[in-house]
């Protein structure tokens, strides 16, 4: 007996119906659910219909209906078509007499099956969002492989910078370092002396020249000079320190200040700079005694304008007219060595070294970059010093692309006394402490002399 003709007789079990509904709704979520079959059920629950109602009709002719009680309605077509007939029948199902299970719309299976169109609808746009949104993922992914591929990446291209400027250190400036940095043993004691200072702004180095012969274990500077660098105005400031000056040095007493580098060493002459001047020292560079002369002949000779006249035939046989002098390197050595004959004597020598480490640096800002390696590289065994080529070529660079190169100079105010039978030159405290703020704040310390 189908749904129907127990609704019509009275014996319709809504939870019987609700569990049909359920079941083939469950049946309905697991299948694969496309509209057209949906539209194609429809189509043929109305044949059925139109089947049901025309055999109805044959059978009221020939007078074998059922009969209806009394005050019983005679089904409509209203109601019929609330019913839906559903081709899929399960044994646990009744079925109709088209063979199908009859279910009632009004239960709910319309609504079910309203909802689950419009689920599909919206899971049919929900997953072609997601198939453009692969696709979309997909091109970009090859758009960015393409751009790898092809070596123009921003993050490619900042990876082969980097790899170019290690390789050009490990090949050409890892091998100067090496020649000219300080032994372990001075570079330990240093640490302790030099300052740091921000890259960019001023700093102060310390250039030492040492009288040591080949073969001497204990030495003395020839030559003190304090230079302030300014990378930024393109500007060296100069000052010597005569090497007869006066200091104490802890342990040693009253020395002359050449001394603290036989004591001490390179740190002990950079302590007795800073006790001196003041001046916070962040580099210091030692040239040997024949480092100039090496230095000179590789630049192929200098051009100095000599101030005075040279007549030192008896200690070092130079004799030079004043004037500009084509030097080689011997007669560069020889040049900064003279303090002889001079009415100013040591003096004099130190202003002679300052013009000279000037022609120097012309003739090496004379060159073009590429040949700027070599200079540092040559100075390897002629210069032991704290800085790298990493900061030494780029400010040899600024200088040489500045417009204009400012060099200052002077000397340390002082005296000269005799004291205990030994001669020091003996610095003016005062006039040093005013002259370094002359230099500190970038001016000439010449205009103080």
């Amino acid at each position: 007996m189908s749904d129907f003709d127990r609704l019509r007789r009275g014996n319709y079990q809504p939870d019987a119906t609700h569990k049909a509904i359920q079941q083939e709704a469950g049946e309905l979520s697991r299948e694969s659910y496309h509209p057209d079959a949906v539209a194609k059920a429809e189509e043929q629950e109305a044949a059925e219909r139109a089947e049901e109602r025309a055999a109805r009709a044959r059978r009221e002719r020939r007078g074998d209906a059922p009969s209806r009680k009394a005050g019983e309605r005679r089904p409509s077509g209203r109601d019929l078509a609330d019913h839906t007939v559903i081709r899929r029948t399960t044994p646990r199902q009744e079925a109709g007499p088209s063979g199908g299970a009859v279910v009632s719309r009004r239960s709910g299976i319309g609504v079910a099956l309203r909802r689950m169109r419009s689920r599909h609808a919206a899971g049919a746009d929900e997953r072609a969002r997601q198939r453009e949104l692969r696709r979309q993922e997909r091109e970009w992914e090859r758009a960015q492989r393409g751009t790898e591929g092809s070596g123009h990446g921003p993050g490619r291209a900042l990876i082969a910078f980097v790899g170019v400027i290690v390789a050009l250190y490990l090949v050409i400036c890892l091998p100067i370092d090496r020649a000219i940095a300080f032994s372990r043993d001075e570079s330990k004691g240093l640490s302790h002396e030099l300052s740091w200072h921000v890259p960019g702004l001023p700093y102060y180095v310390l250039a030492l020249g040492s009288d040591a012969r080949e073969g001497d274990e204990v030495s003395r500077t020839d030559t003190m000079i304090l230079v302030r660098v300014d990378p930024l105005r393109a500007q060296l400031t100069m000052l010597s320190i005569p090497r007869d000056t006066k200091v104490e040095i802890e342990g040693y007493g009253t020395q002359k200040i050449n001394a603290a580098y036989a004591f001490g060493g390179v740190a002990g002459a950079v302590r007795e700079a800073h006790e001196l001047t003041g001046a916070s020292i962040s580099q210091a560079a030692l040239i040997k005694f024949d480092g100039v002369e090496s230095l000179v002949d590789y630049l192929g000779g200098v051009t100095v304008n000599v101030p005075v006249d040279v007549y030192d035939p008896e200690y070092t046989g130079l004799v030079l007219p004043a004037g500009e002098q084509e030097m080689d390197g011997h007669t560069a050595l020889l040049f900064s060595r003279v303090r002889h004959g001079f009415d100013l004597g040591d003096y004099q020598r130190q202003k002679d070294q300052r013009i000279l480490i000037e022609a120097i640096m012309h003739e090496v800002l004379s060159l073009s970059p590429t040949q700027m390696p070599g200079v540092v590289g040559h100075m390897g065994g002629l210069v032991g010093t704290s800085m790298r080529s990493y900061s030494i070529l780029p400010l040899m660079l600024r200088l040489k692309l500045a417009r204009s190169v400012t060099i200052y100079q002077a000397t340390v105010p002082s005296t000269t006394a005799m004291i205990d039978g030994v001669s020091y030159v003996v610095a003016d405290d005062e006039a040093l402490s005013q002259m370094m703020r002359v230099i500190d704040a970038g001016g000439d310390p010449a205009t103080l002399m």
